[in-house]
């Protein structure tokens, strides 16, 4: 099957993700939190299990070594999360949520759902599940050479 160039899905699904962090980012910035799209993603995943190691985030969120320390020295700045020494191997540094980074959270959350809700706006949920389901059929082709 022939696709031209503007039907191709890459360009479909980036352009999409780009709308949705963009939209994601202003939403974030009208509630007064002061996050990129990038950093609210290492969040999620230390919301999920705090005081994970940095190569274990850099993995859960497809950054490389050095985006990924960039943006949690941005939350560290930011006073949104520590470095502290693993208590089993002082070389390896776990990387814990503070107090103002857990009390991000809700406020993060309910922006991501208010952002999703927008962009799913209008269509019907049989057609978003067809979507998603395609969608990680598609990842799961890809992601399992890596």
């Amino acid at each position: 099957m022939e696709f031209l160039v503007e039907d191709l899905y890459n360009l479909l699904v980036g352009r999409t993700s780009t709308a949705i962090g963009r939209r994601l980012l202003r939403n974030f910035r009208a509630h007064g939190l002061d996050i990129s799209q990038e950093q609210w993603a290492v969040l999620v995943e230390l919301w999920r299990e705090d005081g994970q190691i940095q190569q274990e985030l850099a993995v859960k969120t497809y950054k490389d070594k050095p985006s990924i320390t960039r943006l949690i020295d941005k939350l560290e700045a930011q006073g949104l999360v520590e470095r502290r020494a693993d208590e089993t191997d002082r070389r390896i540094k776990r990387i814990f949520l503070t107090e103002k980074g857990k009390a991000l959270e809700k406020d993060a959350m309910d922006m991501a759902q208010k952002t999703l809700n927008e962009a799913i706006s209008g269509i019907e949920a049989e057609k978003i599940l067809i979507c998603r389901e395609v969608l990680y059929r598609v990842y799961k082709n890809l992601a399992q050479d890596e």
